[in-house]
């Protein structure tokens, strides 16, 4: 089974997210750390979440599902 490339957020998307939640917060400046890792912790989850279900997709696909693991799926 071929491997999953793992995509982890670039500088940018963190950045971006980051100044979103600085903005959020209303500008309230000496929090950038934390913001930062945030930001950071936020998109890798999204990532974590997006490549779950794309090992559910190949996990399943061929296979005909049955009620109890078209729950599961």
């Amino acid at each position: 089974m071929a491997q999953l490339k793992i995509d982890i957020p670039t500088k940018e998307q963190i950045e971006k997210r980051a100044y979103e939640l600085y903005l959020a917060r209303g500008c309230e400046p000496g929090m950038d750390v934390e913001d930062w890792l945030a930001a950071e912790r936020e998109l890798t989850a999204q990532t974590n979440v997006a490549q779950a279900a794309v090992r559910r997709t190949r996990q399943t696909k061929g296979r005909r599902l049955t009620p109890s693991r078209a729950v599961l799926a």
